[in-house]
């Protein structure tokens, strides 16, 4: 419903393009196309869940968008409600999907470290950082 109310807003002042996809880990490719056919000046505006929101504007940055357009609206973040996050573990050193919250911990699918997912979030990744949940004990 936020998509095509941006959509019909859009319309009225210049030619606008709608893509609906069913996530950005399956319909990369089309998310892809559309970001490479982007020129300077494009308003690129993304609605979804939180880790395809986040992931497809870290995309969007890679492709050259600016901040200034650039604009999202999530719809699966709730207080207290744990979603599907962008988690970059700094072991393994890939981003996982991963269900948690900044300050929960989490398990690596990639190296099977127990991780806390820290609140530092980074835009040009598109994912929140995570490291072992045991460093400060060891340390």
């Amino acid at each position: 419903d936020v998509a095509a109310e941006w959509a019909a807003e859009a319309e009225r002042i210049a030619p606008t393009r709608l893509l609906s996809v069913a996530g950005i880990d399956r319909d990369r490719p089309k998310v892809d196309v559309a970001l490479h056919a982007a020129r300077t000046g494009v308003r690129i505006l993304v609605a979804g869940e939180q880790y395809d929101v986040l992931v497809t504007l870290a995309l969007a940055r890679e492709y050259g968008a600016a901040a200034a357009e650039l604009q999202c609206f999530v719809v699966d973040a709730a207080p207290d409600h744990p979603t599907a996050l962008p988690v970059y573990c700094a072991h393994c050193r890939w981003t996982h999907r991963m269900i948690g919250e900044p300050g929960g911990e989490v398990t690596c699918p990639g190296c099977g470290r127990r991780l806390e997912i820290h609140p530092h979030h980074s835009a040009l990744r598109g994912s929140y950082l995570a490291s072992d949940a045991r460093a400060r004990e060891l340390a």
